[in-house]
């Protein structure tokens, strides 16, 4: 319907009539104010007629309308404006028809109406097209929605009709696959997320979904270097009419192979570096995805060195008689551009000084695309930053640009409990406060100087634990790290779980660490506390009875980590290794008197975006000397269970007691693993928040140094990860491959909250 304008005839502003009131008329369920504030025309201006039209066009606008007039009334005084409008009805009901794939309140939530709502024709059919793609993704792709709309002049209310024919679903049959020679028909259709049905896949035929497998049969053939390949597909029904084969065509055309790579413009690099860094060499197969890396590679190159403006143009010249590509590089390095200033954003609560000290490139020096990668990699790995991100600025010196650190701050701040059930301690409770990023200085905040404070407390049938800890990880202002600790740890007798006697500590600790280099750390520290062996069970061994009553503890540590991850709590490649040893009584005093050498590595192999491939090695000996001539059960290695060797029970790989058959432990261990990790499930952010794995352990526990290597224990197995507020979550289903004394060769769960993912 149209509005219609009543009015007087136009007179130039100056001398129309003025407008002394503003009304509108008509309106039932929305406010009137809502409207007067879309209205231009107000008291005491003149009335003006393109004023009054574009408030016409503004009321329509707010899609409450049917219908907008304007009346006007001459008074002495001047004009009164009066805006009639007609609503659009109300949704009294809604009635829906031959519906039984869906129920109704999701059908409803899919059309988003509800009684009470203005009736709109266009709401009504984008919820009919949401209604269709709903039916048509869940395989329904002929379903048909009709509506009809019925309104009540009267009560100017209306009732929403909508008839639903779901028709069959259509699932499909056969994925026929025509004129393929490169690629065999079962590589073609593992790309498809179409799938034909089968016990495992439910054979829904989607559209949309079937437009996407063309895109990517295109892709997969444009990195196998046909850059010609034409894909259609044709869907047919089958004789029952709810079957469907759908029948892809393909002409791959030729294969293009790399000809001539020519490289121009290079001045201050030899070019024999650059074509090292070409995967496009003459012979091999074209890909754009490659040029792509190609060019990547080159723009680091050159970004490495401080020339972050260089620009690389690439050109292609296909030569269709020899299905050749021919590539050209034209490089224009531009000048060296030095770091004018280091600009640090979006830390609201963190200081800038703890951002800029792990930082690896300074004002003044010449950017460094290692640096600034290193740089964000110490960022990412102090925990505090949900996202790290680096661009430039320029200024007014052509070769100098500012470095923009801009982060998007995580809560570091934590309290944790909960409660479950654990392999290595039956029943567990566990109660955490911790800062990551404290500042004993901030009040009331606590937070923003890269302290670590700690409060953790465990509770299981077979174990009491408190630990408290504190971290400066730059003490007075120096790159080196303080630590102090203190804990108490009881360990309760459980002949299930290999404890053949209840152990308890009390005691505490300090620790001091240094960077020697951008890998190379060195730790040292001191520890004091007192361990108390008692209720062993009767059957024991003279050896472990002996171990019973009090002894004071005293011990020096120092260890060296050289750490080349990308990540430490989420690693996908790089190396860590790690050597220490330890010191105990002698010269420190103290009950005992043992020393301890270990030493442990790391390697993660990336494989694509999914899967990584680790390898993990620890190796220890611990020996008594001077008045001690054991060392101490409390003091030795076990190995078996969750941690170490799966597939066995907690601590029962290794020496045992020859009355009670319980672990002992050992003065010798190995434990090597190989596993492959998968990312199954990503959050938004791309952080993994599930992932599987296929493992293989080997090692064994010795009791004497003497004994080391002759004898290994392995196990086999599966695992799942899943990140959850109070740490990440392993099980892990192994199943050992050597007899054990009293132990059945039968699969096992090993349960378990881990620090890293």
């Amino acid at each position: 319907m149209t509005g219609v304008l009543v009015c007087v005839a136009p007179l130039r502003a100056e001398d129309g009539p003025k407008v002394i009131a503003v009304e509108v008329e008509g309106t039932a369920t929305i406010a009137k104010e809502t409207c007067l504030a879309r209205i231009q025309t107000r008291p005491g201006m003149p009335y003006l007629d393109s004023v009054v039209s574009e408030d016409i066009r503004r009321l329509y606008a707010l899609g409450y309308f049917t219908d907008v007039r304007v009346e006007t009334a001459s008074l002495p005084e001047g004009l009164r404006v009066v805006f009639r409008v007609k609503e659009k009805p109300t949704i009294a009901t809604i009635e829906l028809e031959g519906f039984q794939r869906f129920r109704k309140d999701k059908l409803l939530k899919l059309l988003d109406l509800k009684a009470g709502d203005l009736s709109d024709s266009r709401t009504l059919k984008e919820g009919v097209e949401k209604l269709k793609a709903e039916y048509s993704r869940k395989g329904y792709a002929k379903a048909d929605v009709a509506t009809n709309v019925s309104v009540d002049e009267a009560a100017n209310t209306a009732t929403v009709y909508v008839v639903i024919d779901e028709g069959p679903r259509m699932r499909i049959k056969d994925i026929l696959v025509e004129g393929n020679l490169a690629v065999p028909d079962r590589r073609i259709r593992k790309l498809l997320k179409t799938k034909r049905k089968r016990w495992f896949a439910s054979g829904v035929y989607n559209e949309d979904v079937l437009q996407e497998d063309l895109d990517r049969i295109r892709a997969f053939y444009h990195q196998q270097g046909y850059e010609d390949i034409v894909v259609e597909s044709e869907v047919l029904a089958g004789p029952s009419g709810s079957w469907l084969y759908v029948h892809l065509k393909l002409a791959e055309g030729p294969q293009y192979h790399i000809g001539d790579v020519a490289i121009t413009g290079t001045v201050l690099f030899p070019e024999s570096e650059l074509r090292h860094l070409l995967t496009l060499k003459p012979g091999t197969v074209y890909s754009p995805d490659a040029l792509q890396a190609d060019l990547r590679a080159m723009k680091q190159y050159y970004g490495d060195r401080g020339y972050i403006n260089a620009d690389v143009v690439p050109e292609t010249h296909v030569d269709t008689t020899t299905n050749r590509v021919n590539l050209g590089f034209q490089i224009t390095e531009n000048e060296l551009v030095y770091v004018n200033r280091v600009d640090v954003k979006g830390n609201l609560h963190t200081k800038d000084v703890v951002i800029r000290r792990e930082l690896r490139i300074l004002p003044g020096q010449p950017f460094n695309g290692q640096q600034i990668r290193r740089s964000l990699e110490r960022l990412n790995n102090l925990g505090f930053f949900e996202e790290v991100n680096v661009d430039t600025e320029p200024t007014d010196v052509p070769d100098h640009e500012n470095l923009i650190v801009d982060v998007k701050e995580a809560k570091t701040g934590s309290f944790s409990f909960g409660g479950g059930f654990s392999s290595v301690d039956r029943l567990v409770g566990l109660v955490e406060l911790e800062q990551r990023n404290f500042d004993w200085r901030n009040f009331p905040n606590f937070t923003g100087a890269g302290q670590d404070l700690r409060f953790r407390t465990e509770v299981g049938t077979v174990r009491r634990n408190f630990d408290v800890s504190f971290t400066e990880p730059w003490i007075f202002g120096h790159p080196v790290s303080f630590g102090i600790d203190a804990f108490s740890q009881i360990r309760l007798r459980s002949q299930n779980l290999g404890l053949g006697f209840e152990e308890k500590r009390l005691g505490g600790g300090i620790r001091l660490g240094k960077e020697l280099t951008e890998a190379l750390r060195l730790d040292g520290s001191y520890q004091l506390f007192r361990t108390e062996i008692s209720d062993v069970v009767d059957e024991a061994s003279a050896d472990l009875k002996a171990e019973q009553g009090r002894s004071d503890i005293s011990v020096v540590g120092l260890s060296l980590t050289w750490d080349r991850r990308d990540n430490r709590f989420d690693p996908s490649r790089g190396w860590f290794v790690h050597l220490g040893g330890d010191l105990a009584g002698g010269i420190f005093a103290g009950d005992r008197d043992f020393f301890r050498l270990q030493g442990g590595a790391s390697h993660y192999w990336p494989q694509g975006d999914r899967f990584v491939l680790e390898s993990r090695m620890q190796t220890g000996l611990v020996d008594a000397y001077s008045d001690t001539s054991e060392v101490p059960i409390f003091e030795r290695f076990f190995a078996g269970g969750s941690t170490t060797i799966r597939g066995y029970r907690e601590r029962r790989v290794g020496p045992l007691d020859p009355n009670t058959n319980d672990p002992i432990g050992g003065e010798a261990i190995f434990v090597g693993t190989l596993e492959e990790v998968a990312t199954i499930v990503r959050d938004e952010r791309n952080k993994p928040i599930l992932k599987g794995s296929l493992f293989y352990d080997v090692g064994d526990v010795w009791r004497q140094v003497g004994d080391f290597g002759e004898s290994l224990k392995s196990g086999v197995g599966v695992g799942i990860r899943v990140a959850t507020p109070i740490g990440p979550i392993r099980l892990d289903l192994g199943f050992p491959l050597n007899a054990v004394k009293d132990e059945k060769l039968r699969p096992r769960f090993h349960f378990n909250i881990s620090p890293n993912f």
